[in-house]
């Protein structure tokens, strides 16, 4: 008799077992299955991260753009130091601030990419307009489109599909891409959501003003090309003789880098440098304009 209870006992406590086993497989599979989190760039500056990497048209997570552009300059840094362990410092220090510096200047990207595709987005506008449809049908279209208008009006989109209204989500999206293209465009089609197929005309006029805008600030960066090529030759010859002296004059570089004098002229020289790049990029954008 004594044996039934304990045989019901063991019973119970091997069922109990195989339960807690299955379950601990099963939340060993889903912890495989589940994506790893790695480390993350602080959330104080990820937004910027990704805005200007966005503005940028660098389709990437800041995570992998931090990894890439410390790799690149570790690498630089590793080989810069097997001609002048000298030199490895500076380069590793130019990298660390050229690489910001680059993500910068490249920010107007995604702005140039739309200014010029607007006029586009109008003859698709237009399009719907005379053809019975209404704004939103048109937005529907372009925000189905793989372009930066795209990208931009899906935004649109979804604060119209929340509840927003028209004049809402051109406005915000006027606060996201502030350029004179961009009010143009959103201030006709907000006319156009009120008027409806009588502003295809008005829209049709915007697009030819915008076209030949835009073909104007395209002629203004070709004749300027050769002052931006004479802009980057004059900025790097510096760097690139600097580069020659570590290659085949070590000893110079490490009295330029080691020395109170060398430091000194080195400090001297990378301030002068960039105020001319400042100075040059000032001269440049005029030119433009």
């Amino acid at each position: 008799m004594t044996a039934l209870p304990l045989l019901v006992a063991g019973a119970f406590v091997a069922v109990r077992l195989a339960v807690a086993a299955s379950r601990a497989r099963a939340r060993e599979r889903l912890r495989a299955l589940a994506p790893q989190r790695g480390w993350r760039v602080p959330e104080r500056f990820r937004p910027r991260v990704e805005r200007a990497l966005h503005d940028a048209t660098v389709d990437t997570t800041p995570e992998s753009a931090v990894e890439l552009w410390l790799g690149v300059v570790m690498v630089a840094a590793m080989l810069s130091f097997a001609f002048s362990a000298a030199l490895a410092p500076l380069v590793a220090v130019g990298g660390l601030v050229g690489g910001p510096l680059w993500l910068r200047s490249a920010g107007n990207r995604r702005t140039r990419a739309l200014d010029a595709a607007l006029p586009n987005a109008l003859d698709v506008v237009t399009g719907e307009l005379r053809a019975g449809g209404t704004l939103r049908t048109a937005i529907d279209v372009l925000a189905a489109r793989d372009d930066v208008v795209g990208a931009d009006l899906r935004r649109a989109q979804a604060r119209l599909e929340l509840g927003a209204s028209l004049d809402g989500a051109l406005t915000a999206w006027v606060a996201e891409r502030s350029t004179p293209t961009v009010r143009a465009v959103a201030g006709a089609l907000a006319v156009a959501g009120g008027v409806g197929g009588g502003s295809a005309p008005a829209l049709d006029g915007l697009a030819r003003s915008l076209r030949d805008q835009h073909g104007a600030a395209a002629e203004a960066r070709a004749l300027s090309a050769q002052a931006r090529l004479s802009a980057v030759v004059v900025g790097a010859a510096p760097i690139a003789f600097l580069a020659f002296e570590a290659a085949t004059d070590p000893a110079s570089t490490a009295t330029l880098a080691t020395t109170p004098v060398g430091q000194a002229c080195l400090v001297a020289g990378l301030g002068l440098e960039v105020l001319a790049a400042i100075w040059m990029r000032h001269v440049v954008r005029s030119v433009e304009t």
